[in-house]
């Protein structure tokens, strides 16, 4: 199933193809995928949700938006765009930079990643809210 996966990165990813270039968020690679699905945002964002073997459900795998909409040309380097998605204010597209906002808000920070036009996620698990203090019987 990796192979589809790794198949569709590359036609992302292709200048060659008549397609826009694209930009990879992954937030959660995943070990062994089974399955995977992928849904059209608004603004062409494509979100890709997996299917792990061991695991039920699926969860976000990777987020992919169009060079095009962050107010780039596709020959960007990495640090522009960088400081693009960390910086949302700089956005024109207002649907893109609505979704990166939330993106940023949900895990944090954007970090980069050893191939050209990738990117991760700092974490992929929303972080839980810890209480501290006595708590009462009864609430």
């Amino acid at each position: 199933m990796s192979d589809k996966l790794d198949e569709f990165l590359k036609k992302i990813h292709d200048p060659k193809n008549n397609l826009p270039l694209y930009i990879t968020i992954i937030v959660r690679p995943g070990k062994k995928l089974i399955d995977f699905k992928i849904k059209k945002e608004e603004a062409n964002i494509l979100r890709v949700i997996a299917h792990e073997e061991k695991s039920t459900g699926y969860f976000i795998h990777s987020f992919h938006i169009p060079i095009k909409n962050i107010g780039l040309t596709p020959d960007s380097k990495d640090k522009e765009i960088l400081a693009n998605l960390s910086n949302p204010i700089k956005i024109p597209n207002k649907a893109t930079k609505a979704f990166v906002e939330d993106i940023l808000r949900k895990y944090i920070n954007i970090l980069p990643e050893k191939k050209k036009h990738y990117f991760k996620t700092e974490r992929y698990k929303k972080k839980k809210e810890f209480q501290t203090g006595v708590k009462l019987k009864g609430f």
